[in-house]
C-alpha cells in the first residue's frame, strides 16, 4: 500500500462521538463489510464532494476502515483527495497503479488482478483506489461481454464481476465500508460497479432532470438484475457465481439533495406578534414545487429497491457552504479539516454537523436493512 505524501499534518477538527453513535456503529459493523456506490446518471449534483467527505467522517470521526474506489474516468475525486504534487507524480508514469490495473488483465484474457492498488490518503483517513481516464477504454470490452453474461456465457459473467471481485478482496482485508465514486451515465461501467455493491444513494439536485433521473435508475437497475440473475441460472456454473456475486441484494438505501442556493432578493412581512417589519430571503417557486413532490417520486420509483420499508430515505441535504468546498479542494482535505479563520470558523462547524447528520442516517438505514 502506498502513502500519499503530505508536507504537514492538517487537524481534522473531530468531534468525539456520542454513547448513541458509538452503538450504532457498532451494530452495523457486525454486518461485516459494507458496499455502496453513489450514482445518479445525471451530472453537478455535488456527487463526488459528497463521498470523499463522508467517506472522511466515517474514518477520522467515527474510526471506521474505509476504501474509496474512483470509478469514475473523469478522476474528479482522485484529483480532491491526492495534491497536485501526487498527481503529477502517480500519472507521469508510463503505467501508474489504478483502477485500470484492476481490469486490464481481463482484457488481455489474464483473469482477475491478483491484489488491489491501494494507496493511503492521510488527509481524509481513508484508503483509495485512484482512478483512471483509461478505464474509459474498457467500456465497450464491458458493453460486449453484457452480451455474452445475459445468454449464460462464463466469460462474459466473470468480466461483468470484475469489481464483485474487487469488493470480495476488500472483505478479506477487513475493511468496514467500501465506496464507489462513479460517473454520471448508465453505462456498462457503472453497471458493473452496481451489480458488484450492495447499496446504493443517490444524490441530487432539485430540479426536474433529477426526477427524471430518479425514473430512469429505478427502472434501469431492476432490470440488470433480472437479466444478470437469468444469465448466472443459465451458466455452467451458477452455485460458485452465485457465492461472488450479490445479484438480488443491491438496494436503494437513500438520496441526499444539494440545497438550492437562493437569487438574490428579499421579501418584506410584518410580524403578527410585534407587528416589525421582517426581511426574509425569497424562495425559488420551482425549486419549493419539486421539493414538494421529491419524496413521492422517490417512493414510486425506487419503493421496490428500498432497503427497508421503514427507513427514511432523505439521508440529508447539503447546504450551500460558500467557499469551503472549493477551499477544501484547493487543500486536498475533508471541508472539517480546512485551514482558515474568520468564517471558515462558522463554515467548518456547518459543515461538521451535515456530515454528522448525514453519516448517522447512513447508519441507521443500514441498521435497519
Amino acid at each position: 500500500m502506498q502513502n500519499i505524501k503530505k508536507s504537514r499534518r492538517r487537524g481534522a477538527n473531530i468531534t468525539p462521538l456520542s454513547k448513541k453513535d458509538q452503538k450504532l456503529l457498532e451494530s452495523v459493523k457486525k454486518k461485516g463489510t459494507v458496499t455502496t456506490c453513489f450514482f445518479n446518471n445525471k451530472g453537478g449534483v455535488g456527487k463526488t464532494t459528497l463521498v470523499a467527505n463522508l467517506a472522511a467522517e466515517l474514518s477520522l470521526s467515527f474510526g471506521s476502515k474505509v476504501l474509496v474506489v474512483d470509478a469514475d474516468p473523469q478522476c474528479n475525486l482522485t484529483q480532491y483527495v491526492l495534491t497536485e504534487s501526487d498527481t503529477d507524480e502517480l500519472y507521469s508514469q508510463e503505467n501508474p497503479t489504478t483502477i485500470y490495473s484492476v481490469i486490464r488483465p481481463l482484457s488481455l484474457g489474464k483473469g482477475y488482478e491478483s491484489e488491489l492498488p491501494i494507496r493511503k490518503s492521510n488527509n481524509f483517513g481513508f484508503d483509495i483506489i485512484v482512478g483512471d481516464p483509461r478505464l474509459a477504454l474498457q467500456e465497450d470490452l464491458l458493453a460486449g461481454d453484457w452480451r455474452d453474461a445475459r445468454g449464460g456465457g462464463m466469460r462474459g459473467i466473470r468480466t461483468t464481476f470484475v469489481f464483485a471481485e474487487l469488493v470480495a478482496k476488500a472483505k478479506e482485508l477487513n475493511y468496514d465500508f467500501v465506496f464507489f465514486d462513479m460517473g454520471p451515465s448508465l453505462g456498462a461501467i457503472n453497471r458493473a460497479v452496481l451489480l458488484a455493491i450492495e447499496y446504493f444513494v443517490v444524490p441530487m439536485s432539485i430540479d426536474v432532470f433529477s426526477l427524471w433521473a430518479i425514473k430512469n435508475i429505478g427502472n434501469t437497475v431492476s432490470i440488470w438484475k433480472k437479466e444478470l440473475e437469468t444469465g448466472i441460472k443459465l451458466s455452467e456454473e451458477p452455485g460458485e457465481l452465485l457465492e461472488l456475486s450479490p445479484v438480488g441484494r443491491l438496494k436503494f438505501l437513500g438520496y441526499v439533495t444539494q440545497q438550492h442556493k437562493e437569487r438574490s432578493g428579499y421579501d418584506q412581512t410584518l410580524s403578527a406578534e410585534t407587528g416589525e417589519e421582517i426581511t426574509t430571503k425569497r424562495k425559488v417557486q420551482a425549486y419549493e414545487d419539486i421539493g414538494a413532490v421529491l419524496p413521492e417520486k422517490v417512493n414510486e420509483h425506487l419503493k421496490e429497491l428500498f432497503a427497508s420499508p421503514k427507513m427514511n430515505a432523505h439521508l440529508g441535504d447539503i447546504r450551500h457552504l460558500g467557499s469551503l468546498a472549493p477551499k477544501s479542494q484547493t487543500q486536498h482535505v475533508p471541508m472539517i479539516s480546512v485551514m482558515g479563520t474568520g468564517n471558515y470558523t462558522r463554515l467548518r462547524k456547518n459543515a461538521r454537523e451535515l456530515y454528522r447528520g448525514i453519516a448517522q442516517r447512513y447508519l441507521e438505514n443500514l441498521k435497519i436493512s
